[in-house]
């Protein structure tokens, strides 16, 4: 297997990632779990994952994986000290890799980054922000609660500018642009260094999902 997405950590956390990866368009058979539990394994392999069992501060564990030849890992560990010791690991086994790691505590999100990885989702923190914000405004708190709902509603997708954007601002688009990635860059929608879209470009916008249609009963 190469240039697949390994995932360390089959809980919630680890579910959610996998899910709203492939409602984007991963394909399952390009994606290994790795979960000390048999359990976890046996409940992923039945989702059409493969899986590894083992503990993945591990080398030995990690490349079962496959991990130095994959493209994307994504570390979902109960603990911050042992996503630590996995992003290290998966690290020093694939400097190319993107690594997504989430962190219980905020605090932690700086030691993680210094380890390797690439993006550190602080779990605690965006539940506490969501709280929050949903005490001093209500109508907010509802539309990011939904945007981080899979499935129906309004969602966050990456997609490439089509021709008949390019050339345009990005408030010419049909959808509700948030960000432009240019390059290596992610520009905020208003940067006056957007100037006109081009087509290497890929937005990141908001699109409202239809509910999906309960199948229609066989006679």
């Amino acid at each position: 297997m190469r240039d697949h997405t390994v995932v360390v950590g089959f809980g919630t956390k680890g579910r959610s990632a996998i899910r709203t990866a492939c409602a984007a368009g991963l394909r399952k058979e390009q994606v290994v779990v790795i979960d000390p539990g048999a359990r976890a394994i046996a409940a992923a392999t039945a989702e059409g994952y493969e899986g590894v069992v083992g503990d993945a501060t591990r080398s030995d564990v990690l490349r079962k994986a496959e991990v130095h030849r994959a493209g994307r890992i994504i570390i979902a560990t109960d603990r911050d000290d042992t996503a630590v010791l996995v992003v290290l690991t998966a690290r020093q086994l694939n400097p190319r890799a993107k690594i997504v790691a989430a962190a219980r505590e905020e605090e932690n999100a700086p030691l993680l980054k210094q380890s390797g990885a690439d993006e550190v989702i602080t779990s605690a923190g965006a539940a506490g922000r969501l709280m929050g914000l949903s005490v001093l405004s209500p109508a907010a708190g509802v539309i990011m609660d939904d945007l981080m709902r899979q499935g129906s509603g309004l969602d966050i997708v990456e997609r490439p500018v089509t021709k008949a954007e390019s050339g345009r601002s990005p408030r010419e688009t049909d959808d509700l642009v948030v960000s432009v990635v240019r390059g290596h860059r992610i520009l905020a929608y208003d940067d006056p260094a957007v100037g006109v879209l081009e087509l290497t470009d890929r937005l990141v916008t908001i699109v409202r999902v239809p509910p999906e249609r309960p199948a229609s009963p066989r006679l």
